[in-house]
């Protein structure tokens, strides 16, 4: 499940983008170029990694293809010998532009089956910048895309990724829906295997192109590409040195199965149950002037949102429904959305059930985005496309409707799914003892994806693992006030550079426990307000002294 306005769970919509000199690997190749791809062709991927590895070749070895000009260096790059038959289509020369640097972006295709062919893509940036290091990006939404071509997920990496080789794909699909889900192969892709696949497929190609091995493998991703990175950890515990998981999808059937039968059902069964743009406004202001102050500080942030517990009973509409209250119907949608949910469906390690959203969502984007969309008589809200597609896939009806679906009658069909899919397993202990770290970030207020879902799959792993090995490998922060978009009337999630305190964990053995996000003046870079990222169920709270606007003046507190 996953971001893009409107997006999380949501497949973020496609963005074009502008490339330049683009080369058929058919194409003519420079002479030395050939003699090199052909004597790693005959070696094969395997044996050309190890050589590469070991410093193989001799101080008389040729240099590496990327010591040429990168226009060169990418027109000139093939590679019969990929690992899991994965063929080169087309290599192409995207130049720098205002926010991303130059880079050589290697396309290709691994076809699993008449169901499931995984396109991908490497951007191998020039050999002076590269860091010896690649990051993988997880998708959103049902995926279907290609993270790297889509600007947001750029920027949702950040400038400090640009060194690294970037990897990603379609997960083993091209279509948004959920049709695919009738191929086991195809699940298997988007569940764990395609960035298993893409990733060696990358390191094979960086390895080709540098002329050697890279020191360290990243995982970065929101929502569903934060739930890639997680089963990654649980399936395949030596692919990543860390993963950062940004408002993980780990349970998407649970999702999908709970909230159908009570929350959207309710909502959009009434045009008096479903709250408008300027409703939503409403209420998130008087949510905010109830709860504000419970951290300490009237700033517009809930920051305690365990402590709020208000309920809108003052803006019910005592005569003609209006933008200025609330009906009965509309109330008690928002009392749905802060209630835990059980449709007597049992998923993967018997789970039943989904928990409430936190408290703050209503200010951001999400509750539009997510819940109730920008129309009752055509819903296109996300949560109600999830469950839409799921309830048409199980049923095998392309008509399925929310409102008549019942998924208690499906259990045997959604159980399939959640078993392939979900990345619930609390045993990690194998990626933390090949020295894996894991970076956990959850904007409270999140309405597609329940911060409590990834709070109690994080407990499950201290239970398995004891709370002392996590603490050594793990953590989960939180922000409050920010929704599944990473918007909100909290600082800006984007503002901490999640990659650079990975890598700095893993390199440096510095735990990210002093991680601040900052806030800016709308459309500059002038900072107004900071916050420590607080490791979960800690929040800022004001010490009652020093400068509002500074990270220093909050501790984090659990009451």
């Amino acid at each position: 499940m996953t971001p893009i306005p409107p997006r999380a769970i949501e497949a973020p919509p496609r963005h074009s983008r502008s490339t330049h000199d683009t080369h058929d690997t058919q194409g003519t190749q420079g002479t030395a170029a050939r003699h090199r791809l052909r004597v790693i062709g005959g070696l094969g991927a395997a044996a050309a990694l190890t050589l590469a590895a070991c410093g193989g070749g001799g101080s008389d070895a040729a240099p590496p293809l990327a010591a040429k000009p990168l226009a060169e260096a990418c027109a000139a790059y093939t590679s019969a010998a990929l690992p899991h038959g994965a063929k080169v289509t087309r290599t192409e020369l995207r130049k720098a532009d205002s926010t991303l640097p130059d880079a050589c972006i290697v396309r290709g295709e691994i076809v699993s089956s008449p169901e499931s062919t995984i396109r991908w893509a490497v951007e191998l940036p020039t050999l002076a910048q590269w860091n010896g290091k690649t990051l993988t990006i997880g998708g959103g939404g049902f995926d279907g895309f290609i993270p790297t071509d889509d600007p947001w997920y750029q920027q949702l990496v950040g400038p400090s990724a640009h060194p690294y080789v970037k990897i990603s794909s379609d997960s083993g699909h091209q279509i948004r829906g959920f049709a695919w889900g009738k191929s086991d192969v195809a699940l298997r892709n988007h569940a764990f295997d395609a960035n298993h696949f893409v990733l060696e497929v990358g390191t094979a190609i960086a390895t080709e192109f540098y002329g050697k091995r890279p020191a360290r493998r990243y995982h970065m991703g929101h929502s569903n590409g934060g739930r890639s990175g997680l089963i990654a950890t649980q399936k395949y515990p030596k692919d990543y040195d860390g993963v950062v998981a940004m408002e993980p999808a780990i349970s998407q059937q649970a999702h999908q199965v709970n909230l159908g039968p009570t929350v959207l059902r309710h909502i959009f069964k009434s045009r008096d149950n479903w709250l408008s743009p300027a409703k939503i406004a409403l209420y998130a202001k008087a949510e905010t002037a109830a709860c504000d102050g419970l951290d300490g500080l009237k700033d517009g942030i809930i920051g305690n949102v365990e402590a709020c517990s208000y309920v809108p009973t003052d803006l019910l509409c005592k005569g003609a429904d209006s933008d200025t209250c609330l009906t009965a119907g509309q109330i008690e949608s928002i009392r749905l959305i802060y209630s835990d949910h059980k449709t007597p469906v049992t998923l993967s390690r018997g789970a039943v059930g989904y928990p409430r959203y936190g408290r703050g969502g209503a200010s951001t984007s999400d509750w539009q985005s997510y819940m109730f969309g920008t129309s009752f008589d055509a819903p296109d809200s996300f949560n109600h496309m999830a469950v839409t597609e799921a309830a048409r896939l199980v049923e095998g009806n392309p008509n399925a409707n929310i409102l008549s679906h019942d998924p208690t009658q499906y259990q045997a069909q959604y159980a399939r799914l959640a078993e392939m899919i979900d990345a619930t397993d609390p045993d990690i202990s194998a990626f933390a003892d090949n020295g894996g770290k894991l970076l956990i970030w959850y904007g409270v207020g999140d309405t597609c994806v329940s911060v409590y879902r990834t709070a109690e799959y994080f407990d499950s792993v201290k239970q398995r693992l004891g709370a002392s090995k996590v603490q050594g490998f793990a953590r989960m922060v939180t922000s409050p006030s920010n929704g599944h978009d990473l918007d909100g009337a909290g600082t800006e999630p984007r503002s901490i550079d999640l990659l650079a305190a990975m890598d700095a964990w893993v390199e440096k053995s510095t735990a990210p426990d002093k991680l601040v996000a900052t806030k800016f003046a709308p459309g500059t870079t002038t900072p107004v307000a900071q916050r420590p990222a607080c490791e979960y169920p800690k929040f800022p709270r004001y010490n009652g002294t020093g400068d509002p606007a500074k990270a220093e003046s909050f501790t984090c507190s659990a009451t």
